[in-house]
């Protein structure tokens, strides 16, 4: 066998063991939860509405990238939908791996149409200074807004960083920004509260955000990694606690954007 088959066999050989792994992992956490949800007091992590796993409806999906069972709740004070539980458990620097072995291999599509898009729906000047947060290495919008006048960065914690104006630690964040916008990101907050309340500060007074995903509705339920689904009434329950006011709503097909006003 030449070096270049015996490569390609091993590659195979690690992502089957990788596939392995992981499923083994999320079914044996999985048996633990469905022994301990019954008794397990929930808490919807946007407007902190807590009861028994009985007192909220579920909704159950699979995730597509080996992570077992995705049983998800929606607050019936908010609307929103969270979960899976699991998940939300998970410490932080566990998460933040699963990540990096999630892009190790695999690449979102390119969502520069609609980072762009929600760019602009903050009606943004030549000049003002913006951060597109989770901007991945996928999409070009960064260098095409710089290229029209606009102090464009990026802030990406997860996927490998593309061009030079991406950050990829939040200490590395100290500027007071003229808007954020953020794509397909959202609904991957564990905790939106502190989250948004991280955003405040990061902005400029009477600054705003756009954050767009097709997950204010029930889509793309099928990963683990999407903790966070924002329908009904939960974006502006979402926003006064967290000293914004949803100034506008753009929904287009899978486009769905909604711009906060810092107030």
């Amino acid at each position: 066998m030449d070096t270049a088959a015996r490569i390609e066999r091993l590659e195979t050989q690690l992502k089957l063991l990788e596939s392995y792994s992981v499923a083994s992992f999320w079914q044996a956490l999985d048996r633990v939860y469905d022994i301990t949800l019954p008794s397990r007091t929930l808490r919807c992590i946007v407007c902190d509405f807590s009861d028994r796993r009985s007192g909220f409806k579920t909704r159950t999906d699979t995730c597509q990238f080996g992570g077992g069972k995705l049983e998800r709740y929606e607050c019936p004070q908010c609307d929103a939908l969270f979960g899976p539980q699991k998940y939300l458990d998970l410490a932080e620097d566990f998460v933040v791996a699963d990540y990096n072995l999630l892009y190790s291999r695999y690449a979102e599509s390119d969502s520069t149409e609609n980072e762009l898009r929600a760019f602009r729906s903050l009606h943004p000047v030549a000049g003002s200074l913006h951060l597109n947060w989770g901007c991945g290495s996928w999409s070009k919008s960064i260098p095409q807004l710089r290229g029209e006048g606009f102090d464009v960065w990026g802030y990406e914690p997860s996927a490998p960083a593309s061009e030079g104006h991406i950050v990829k630690w939040r200490g590395e964040i100290s500027a007071q920004f003229d808007g954020i916008f953020s794509n397909n990101v959202i609904e991957h907050f564990r905790d939106p509260v502190e989250q948004f309340k991280d955003f405040k500060s990061l902005l400029k007074p009477n600054a705003a955000m756009a954050h767009a995903s097709p997950c204010y509705a029930y889509s793309y339920s099928f990963t683990r990694f999407h903790t966070l689904f924002l329908l009904g009434r939960s974006p502006y329950v979402l926003a006064k606690r967290t000293g914004f006011a949803v100034e506008s709503v753009d929904a287009n097909g899978e486009f769905i954007n909604h711009v906060f006003r810092s107030i």
